[in-house]
C-alpha cells in the first residue's frame, strides 16, 4: 500500500484507522467517518462481512471502479440500508509543474486567521454537502479546531492581494514520499482572478521534486480539472463515492 491511489487509505490509518485485510482485499475504516477501499474481492462478501464488524454504522464508501460498486451492493445487502452513488473524485499526480503568472503573495496563515479560515472551510463543505445531497451538519467546533492544528503544524497558507486574503490552501503531511494538496478555497467574491491556480503552485513548490504531489478533484467540478491539467498535473483514476439512505450528517461521508 505504497502507491498514490492508496495515499487516502494511508492517511486514514495515520488518523486512528483500521485496516481491515481478507484473502484478495483491504479497506481502511474510521468509524463513523466512513470506509475507504482498497482492494475488493470478487465476491465482496468477507471484506463486507469483516468491516461490518470493524465499522457498522458508516454510511460513507469510496472506492475505484466497478469493485466500488459492487461492494456498495453487497453492504446494502448485508446492512439493510441502500447505498447510492453521489460522485466522486479525480486523482492527479503532478508530472512537470507548469508555474502560471505570479498573482498575490502567498503567506502562512496565523492565529488571527482562525475566523476568517474556519468560515471559508465551512463555505467550503456546505457547498460539496449541497453537491452530493448530504444533510448539512453544524461543523464549526470542528473546523476551529482542524484549522489551530493546520496552522501549529505549519500547513495552511494564505494568498494575499493588497493585503488583504483571498484564497487558502492546505496540505496534508509528507507520507511515505507522497503529499496530497488541499483543502484549497477561494471565496466566490474572489473567484476568475488566478488566486486558486497561484495557490495550488505555490503548495507544489513547497514539495516538487522532493516528494509526490498528488491531490483530488470533485468530479463535478470540471473548471478545477482545467486549472489542475494546466499546471502539469496528470489523472491517476477516478473515486466512486458512496452514501446511504437518507443523506446524513456530513462527518460521516469522506
Amino acid at each position: 500500500m505504497r502507491s498514490p491511489e492508496h495515499l487516502a487509505l494511508l492517511e486514514e490509518l495515520d488518523q486512528g484507522g483500521t485496516l481491515v485485510e481478507v484473502p484478495g482485499g483491504f479497506a481502511v475504516a474510521r468509524e463513523p467517518r466512513g470506509i475507504r477501499l482498497g482492494d475488493v474481492p470478487d465476491p465482496p462478501s468477507a471484506l463486507v462481512a469483516a468491516l461490518r464488524k470493524v465499522a457498522p454504522h458508516s454510511t460513507g464508501l469510496e472506492g475505484t471502479g466497478e469493485p466500488a460498486g459492487r461492494f456498495a451492493g453487497a453492504r446494502s445487502v448485508a446492512t439493510g440500508k441502500q447505498f447510492h452513488e453521489v460522485g466522486g473524485v479525480r486523482l492527479y499526480r503532478l508530472t512537470e509543474l507548469r508555474p502560471p503568472r505570479a498573482v498575490g503573495t502567498p503567506r502562512l496563515a496565523e492565529a488571527a486567521d482562525v475566523p476568517v479560515c474556519a468560515e471559508w472551510l465551512d463555505e467550503m463543505g456546505r457547498t460539496e454537502d449541497e453537491r452530493r445531497g448530504w444533510v448539512p451538519g453544524d461543523r464549526a467546533a470542528d473546523l476551529t479546531a482542524a484549522v489551530h492544528k493546520l496552522i501549529e503544524t505549519h500547513r495552511l497558507w494564505l494568498l494575499e492581494v493588497d493585503g488583504e486574503p483571498v484564497t487558502l490552501g492546505g496540505h496534508r503531511p509528507v507520507l511515505h514520499g507522497v503529499v496530497r494538496l488541499g483543502p484549497i478555497y477561494t471565496p466566490a467574491t474572489h473567484r476568475r482572478h488566478g488566486y486558486g491556480t497561484a495557490m495550488t503552485a505555490h503548495l507544489a513548490q513547497l514539495f516538487h521534486p522532493q516528494a509526490e504531489v498528488v491531490l483530488r478533484a470533485d468530479l463535478a467540478n470540471p473548471d478545477s480539472h482545467r486549472v489542475y491539467q494546466r499546471l502539469g498535473f496528470t489523472p491517476v483514476t477516478d473515486l466512486r463515492r458512496f452514501t446511504a439512505d437518507p443523506p446524513h450528517h456530513p462527518s460521516a461521508p469522506i
